[in-house]
């Protein structure tokens, strides 16, 4: 599929598409349309006129993905053929206001380390001991608020694993974007089978590392189980800070029903997860990591957490605690 079809299906759209600065649009209804530039919203003086030229826009999206709604469907998620953005769709009686649609780009293949270092994301200082926690097979859990980037520090991340590993990769839905030469994809939402039927077909097939989507249902429990059993992976969780990431896994795992209390969830955790690297989109916009912490354990059934790395907003800059990490010797 050539990128002159997509744009020409998105019509009105391709100029906020093709512009890099836009990371979301937004159709909330045929007369507003609001995009996402540098973190901050931006009304547009785009219209449908008449309405029914955004309904039409929509149905030759689902085509171009070779979707077909089924009767009284009017909710569906879809991604583009070019795979760099997802396409969230909402349809009348759902859409109050008439049919609504949610673009977000993916911006995985564009930013670079560099870039990173650039936009002051993080330090070479971060990135060393990020590195040394890889060759240390540490497992790691990114985290971050909505729209904080931690797809992307995934993806960069995962690149930096030694090319003679192996990588067996677990989606829900497919967002990760690796540039690895040993990679295998699964993905859930293409065959509409359950994560953990997937975690365990991975857990089968050889990994030296494995990759997993957001934590966001109860299969998280099933992910830690393999981490604590000896695969060494990466994943990542929507959390506002440190403590905020622990109590939502903690929460995803009670959901899970496996009959384990607080206590036991707990020690799970600290035996699959080594190290938690948040990183948050600021209130303005920008997007930084605020904290590198390493999980060493509980004590009285309260987790052990060391800061590694603190960010510091007067500097605007990640700063080393003088905490030295344990894998480190």
């Amino acid at each position: 599929m050539s990128m002159s079809n997509i744009l020409s299906t998105l019509g009105p759209l391709a100029a906020y598409y093709e512009d890099p600065t836009v990371s979301e649009i937004m159709v909330d209804s045929p007369d507003s349309v609001v995009i996402e530039r540098s973190g901050k919203l931006e009304d547009t003086p785009l219209r449908f006129d008449p309405p029914e030229t955004l309904r039409m826009l929509i149905d030759e999206l689902l085509a171009l993905t070779g979707v077909k709604l089924a009767p009284g469907e009017t909710l569906r998620d879809i991604r583009l053929p070019d795979n760099f953005a997802r396409v969230q769709i909402v349809l009348p009686p759902t859409a109050l206001n008439g049919p609504c649609l949610v673009i977000r780009k993916m911006f995985t293949h564009q930013v670079t380390w560099e870039m990173l270092f650039k936009f002051g994301a993080l330090t070479q200082e971060a990135y060393d001991l990020l590195q040394s926690a890889i060759r240390a097979d540490v497992n790691i859990l990114i985290a971050g608020n909505m729209s904080s980037g931690k797809t992307t520090i995934t993806n960069r991340l995962v690149e930096t694993i030694p090319a003679e590993k192996r990588l067996v990769v677990v989606e829900a839905a497919h967002t990760y974007q690796i540039d690895h030469p040993r990679t295998v994809y699964l993905e859930a939402a293409a065959t509409r089978m359950s994560l953990r039927t997937l975690l365990d077909a991975a857990a089968n097939m050889r990994p030296d590392w494995l990759i997993v989507s957001e934590l966001e249902t109860p299969d998280a429990a099933r992910v830690l189980e393999l981490f604590r059993s000896g695969h060494v992976g990466i994943t990542n969780i929507h959390g506002n800070d440190p403590e905020d990431t622990l109590t939502r896994l903690e929460s995803l795992c009670l959901m899970a029903n496996l009959g384990l209390g607080l206590p036991e969830i707990r020690s799970l955790i600290v035996n699959a997860l080594r190290l938690l690297v948040q990183h948050n989109r600021l209130p303005d916009g920008r997007r930084r990591i605020v904290q590198i912490v390493e999980i060493c354990g509980l004590e009285n059934n309260q987790y052990l957490l060391q800061p590694l790395m603190i960010y510091n907003p007067a500097l605007d800059r990640l700063e080393a605690t003088g905490a030295k990490a344990t894998w480190l010797g």
